[in-house]
């Protein structure tokens, strides 16, 4: 009976131990909202080389310290003919640049996957157009380019 006793008591004993070494530090796992920077996109955004008779804007605002708010639109005369809206922000821990346009329910949904200072890069394969999104800036130009693996179209804004 103690034999028993005894292998009871180690048994519980390896299952309290190996429940406890199973508990992680997740602290490591943390996302730091710190390492992607997208100040650079601040501000009311006007494009330079627009088509002839129609005017481009982008106006971007911070809403927290991790979700960046873009609204897009293009008049022509008085009329809005085009328009989205963007929100730039972590998903469980994964950047994305997610665009809606008034009448969908959802969002197209543009993975981060290349950042550097005033710069990063988000595509969506499964896109039919555009699968790539650029932005960058150099000096006080915002430069942006959709892209597929044929058309590149470029925009340049100006505040």
């Amino acid at each position: 009976m103690k034999t028993i006793s005894r292998i009871m008591v180690l048994f519980v004993m390896l299952f309290v131990l190996s429940c406890s070494s199973n508990k992680t530090d997740n602290s490591n796992n943390v996302f730091s909202y710190a390492e992607y920077d997208f100040d650079f996109l601040l501000a009311e955004w006007n494009r330079t080389n627009d088509e002839d008779g129609k005017k481009t804007f982008e106006n971007w605002k911070k809403e927290n310290d991790s979700t960046y708010i873009g609204e897009g639109f293009t008049l022509q005369d008085a009329d809005t003919i085009w328009k989205e809206n963007m929100i730039l922000s972590p998903v469980n821990g994964t950047w994305y640049f997610q665009v809606k346009t008034p009448g969908n329910q959802e969002s197209t949904d543009f993975k981060v996957i290349a950042y550097q200072n005033n710069s990063f890069t988000c595509e969506n394969r499964l896109n039919d157009f555009p699968k790539t999104i650029r932005y960058w800036k150099t000096d006080n130009m915002l430069n942006a380019e959709i892209a597929d693996d044929i058309i590149k179209i470029p925009f340049i804004f100006e505040k």
